[in-house]
């Protein structure tokens, strides 16, 4: 048997993906929602995630070291997250208050004008977050 090597070249453009010279159309995927989760092993310091779930049902997770990490379902990327020890934000309650040692509403989602400044503040000391309050 013998092996075949080919090359194909991977150029984006715009709205549009050139393969080895041809033209296909490319289709972003719209995101369905969002949520954040904080690492719970790093309170006080906050250590974000962001999971997106996209219109093809497919899910993202983009972690503060500005990794991305594609999943088939948002299930799996979930089992990840908690794998990591990420909890979801919307579900911290008054114990995990007492351990962040401050209470919740100090606490801002990161923001960003784009992904490279998002991730800059996704990874937050608890003394940043004393400082701006």
């Amino acid at each position: 048997m013998q092996l075949v090597k080919f090359k194909i070249t991977v150029i984006k453009v715009k709205d549009t993906i050139k393969i080895n010279g041809n033209k296909m159309q490319f289709q972003q995927k719209s995101i369905l929602k969002e949520n954040w989760w904080l690492m719970w092993c790093t309170f006080p310091n906050l250590n974000w995630a962001r999971l997106r779930t996209y219109d093809d049902l497919s899910a993202e997770i983009l972690d503060c070291d500005g990794s991305k990490y594609t999943f088939s379902n948002e299930e799996e990327a979930r089992y990840s997250l908690m794998e990591d020890e990420y909890t979801q934000f919307e579900s911290l309650d008054e114990e995990d208050e007492q351990e962040l040692d401050m209470p919740l509403c100090l606490i801002q989602i990161p923001k960003g004008k784009n992904e490279r400044e998002l991730i800059e503040k996704m990874y937050v000391k608890q003394t940043e977050i004393r400082n701006e309050h």
